[in-house]
């Protein structure tokens, strides 16, 4: 249709469409009965919300890597995030390039495996970077298969992301990622089937001379079992330990003053010995003289030791922690 509406017909038709005297273009879609229907296999319906903490993932593991990264090729890189977000994995395959550097890598404890894409002209230069070149790639990338060299490169580069992939997912679920193979064409890469929704995550790295990304894929089912966590958005502040701030409450509390009191025994005597009792009378104490002593803190039965005398001062002697392994 080539009439373009006008405003006042563009209102009056939203307005018939909140009044349901035209059907809006989610109508239909249920039975007479009310039931809507659900299809279980198509995951684009159970995934509902962002997951902020993976986020919060990978904003650490970008400051991580950038210093790995910066030391292997003694120079600076940069490193960012440039998009992040579920997609199904049958497109995201699609979407590469042949050759493409697909490093399959095996997520403990969770199920499942992930997959980290090198960019060709990025490993090229990485290659040409780690050789003492000048981060220029090839002219022609497509058609060229990766050599034993460059796939060993790849390789170290992926097992440097990874160290610090664990380190960044510490603070929130502990896990341990090992590689399992490289891959070049992206048809051998079967880590889930197409129709299955994946978190794809692209790194995008800038060198002196050039730039590309590292793609980072997990499958929505490998973080279902722990979306709880990667679902809430205060965790930011837990993710990094202060140690300053520890240290500052540490240095506090060394210097609180605590009541120290020794139970040097006890003994039963009713009220009439009691209201009878003068200065140089005995009362024999239920614990021996050679036993060691119960030592309490702020009432808390935390030591034992023997009494004594130092420089004229009443004392006692620690011999024996309690409550410790």
């Amino acid at each position: 249709m080539d009439q373009v509406l006008s405003q006042n017909e563009v209102d009056a038709l939203l307005n018939a469409v909140s009044d349901g005297r035209v059907e809006g273009p989610d109508a239909g879609k249920q039975d007479a009965s009310g039931i809507v229907h659900y299809d279980l296999a198509n995951q684009d319906r159970i995934i509902r919300g962002r997951m902020p903490t993976l986020d919060i993932i990978h904003d650490r593991f970008i400051r991580l890597f950038r210093i790995s990264l910066s030391a292997a090729l003694r120079k600076v890189a940069n490193i960012g995030v440039n998009s992040s977000g579920p997609i199904k994995f049958g497109e995201f395959m699609n979407s590469l390039p042949l050759p493409s550097c697909l490093n399959i890598l095996r997520i403990e404890p969770l199920r499942g495996s992930a997959v980290m894409v090198i960019e060709s002209k990025l490993l090229y230069a990485l290659v040409d970077s780690l050789f003492g070149g000048n981060d220029v790639p090839y002219t022609k990338i497509e058609g060229k298969d990766f050599t034993q060299i460059e796939i060993k490169v790849a390789r170290r580069i992926v097992m440097s992301a990874v160290d610090d992939l664990e380190k960044a997912w510490a603070p929130v679920f502990p896990i341990k990622i090992s590689y399992s193979r490289t891959e070049i064409n992206p048809q051998f890469v079967a880590i889930v089937p197409p129709s299955d929704v994946v978190i794809s995550t692209a790194f995008d790295i800038e060198l002196e001379k050039m730039s590309g990304s590292i793609k980072l894929v997990i499958p929505y089912s490998t973080l279902e079992p722990i979306k709880s966590k990667l679902s809430v958005g205060f965790q930011n502040e837990q993710l990094e330990v202060d140690h300053i701030w520890i240290n500052r409450i540490k240095s506090q509390l060394m210097g609180t003053s605590v009541n120290l009191t020794v139970n040097l025994g006890s003994c039963w005597i009713n009220l009439r010995d009691l209201m009878e009792l003068s200065r140089g009378d005995v009362l024999i104490l239920e614990r021996d003289s050679d036993k060691a002593l119960d030592v309490m803190i702020e009432g808390i039965h935390k030591f034992r030791g023997t009494p004594g005398i130092i420089r004229g001062n009443k004392a006692i002697k620690i011999t024996e922690l309690i409550g410790e392994n």
